[in-house]
């Protein structure tokens, strides 16, 4: 869990950041470790992206300390699927053992069998797209009991653990499920919204085209959030915070993730507060970025130099990517927002 260190630092560079606009400091990092996944979603385009591991552990570790001195207080292992690395374990220690705060977001591949490596991790996030016909409809077969396992195995280890789910049309009916899976369990439950472009790119993320039965109406999508924010105020173990719901709730932009208009709940820090490291290396703002604009080479360049160089997205200020707006959330000092992962993260 964050600690109180950690927490003072962060608040400080916010405040800081807050008072010269000019500064900007990586606190937030999302680090992607392969594009190799064993899982074959519907909504993603891992098994067409997957290549030979760009990170070497030396290369991994190396670019952490650079990440560190460049003032990264948080990262979020991705992929790919992370548990594919037989190194996870050697590049959480080495995060955790420089003060930053470490989390891992897997399906739940091997971590019965590897669980010791994730004791570093200060929050693990599982996938879990909801009752096992729904998640291997989504996942594919199996990925259900791989999901439930996983979640056994650090819970006994007392490793904190979040189930993290995809909204789509094929789970939104099963929204109630889901939590009292994960209030049996004593964890949270986050929600996301389904990414996507609306034009064929190199990336994870799919072509709208591509998912269409899977992406919400703007009805359906309004139905779940009231519904995930009444179930929230009446207690339920619901992760989000409620300005991410909010901000999800009001969106107007119909089959769109971005918009350059700004919300009235946050301003946008990615490039100035948060970044991606892809998993080939590149640097960019925002996930959303990649295949837009032109990735910074942190093996090149060195980390602080890629940062220093990095560019915002033109033509973008909002968004629903659950990771951006939530951190975005936090760095805006949205008062709701710092209060509900104080509570969820203590």
């Amino acid at each position: 869990m964050m600690n109180l260190l950690n927490t003072i630092g962060i608040g400080k560079e916010i405040v800081l950041m807050h008072l010269f606009l000019s500064r900007r400091v990586p606190l937030s990092v999302h680090v992607g470790l392969t594009t190799r996944c064993n899982s074959r979603c519907r909504y993603c385009r891992f098994d067409r992206l997957a290549a030979p591991d760009f990170w070497t552990t030396d290369t991994l570790l190396k670019v952490l300390e650079e990440m560190r001195g460049a003032g990264t207080r948080r990262i979020q292992f991705t992929g790919g699927e992370p548990m594919l690395r037989q190194d996870i374990g050697v590049a959480l220690r080495r995060a955790k053992s420089l003060g930053i705060f470490t989390g891992i977001s897997t399906n739940g591949f091997q971590v019965p069998e590897r669980v010791e490596e994730l004791l570093p991790a200060d929050i693990v996030q599982v996938s879990y797209d909801g009752p096992e016909e729904v998640h291997d409809f989504l996942r594919g077969e199996g990925s259900h009991r791989t999901a439930c396992l996983a979640l056994d195995a650090l819970q006994e280890r007392g490793i904190p653990v979040w189930t993290n789910t995809v909204l789509t049309a094929a789970n939104t009916d099963r929204v109630e499920e889901i939590i009292e899976h994960a209030r049996t369990r004593k964890i949270p439950a986050n929600f996301v919204l389904l990414d996507y472009f609306q034009e064929p790119r190199e990336h994870f993320h799919p072509d709208l085209k591509e998912i269409a039965d899977l992406v919400l109406s703007g009805r359906q999508r309004q139905e779940a959030l009231r519904r995930l924010i009444a179930l929230k105020k009446a207690g339920a173990p619901v992760g989000g915070s409620f300005p991410y719901f909010e901000n999800a709730l009001h969106w107007l932009r119909e089959n769109q993730v971005t918009s350059p208009e700004q919300s009235p709940l946050y301003r946008c820090w990615a490039g100035r507060a948060t970044a991606h490291l892809e998993a080939d290396g590149k640097l960019y703002a925002c996930g959303m970025g990649v295949g837009r604009m032109e990735g910074i080479d942190v093996l090149e360049n060195g980390f602080a130099e890629a940062w220093r160089r990095l560019k915002p997205q033109p033509g973008c200020r909002s968004c629903t990517m659950a990771c951006g707006v939530e951190a975005n959330l936090l760095f805006s000092l949205n008062p709701r927002a710092i209060w509900n992962w104080a509570r969820e993260m203590w």
